[in-house]
């Protein structure tokens, strides 16, 4: 087949095709890479997701001192004082930063299990009950809790933000 003053070239044409297809998935990949929640690092292999806000985060046991939950630096942290009832905490700074929109009406998924946000309280930080919140449930509960409200300095806040959910 030929053209007018240039010869047509099947095998010129094929490889422009292929390298075009190429660039498009790589720059494809790129983006999905980039536009993708991230997750973060973790010795465990339980994960959250929360598809509402794009989280998609590895949770890591932490043990409780005293009467606190220390919270890891960049991911969840995970503490089941009973059988049915799992605390996951984490920074508002860092992993939780979009935990704040979530509402009373979204799922989410720990270790392969699926749960329904049932309430969503804003409490002041001296009265959090943290009694209440590692009590015995008769439901599989999760309890996630992040810093909300005004600094304090440090990495301390006001008031704290505690979503409740049981699996559904």
């Amino acid at each position: 087949m030929k053209r007018e003053g240039k010869k047509f070239n099947l095998h010129r044409t094929k490889l422009s095709i292929f390298l075009g297809i190429a660039y498009f998935a790589m720059i494809a990949g790129f983006t999905a890479y980039v536009f993708m929640p991230k997750s973060a690092d973790a010795s465990s292999e339980e994960r959250l997701y929360i598809p509402s806000i794009g989280l998609i985060a590895r949770v890591r046991d932490i043990e409780r001192t005293g009467n606190q939950l220390i919270s890891p630096d960049t991911i969840a942290g995970a503490y089941q004082p009973t059988n049915h009832k799992t605390v996951i905490i984490g920074h508002s700074s860092t992993v939780f930063k979009d935990l704040k929109n979530v509402s009373s009406a979204d799922t989410l998924t720990f270790d392969n299990k699926s749960y329904k946000i049932t309430s969503r309280e804003i409490i002041e930080k001296n009265s959090v009950d943290m009694g209440q919140i590692v009590s015995e449930t008769d439901t599989p509960t999760l309890i996630l809790m992040t810093c909300y409200g005004e600094p304090l300095g440090g990495q301390d806040y006001s008031h704290r933000l505690v979503l409740t959910a049981k699996e559904v």
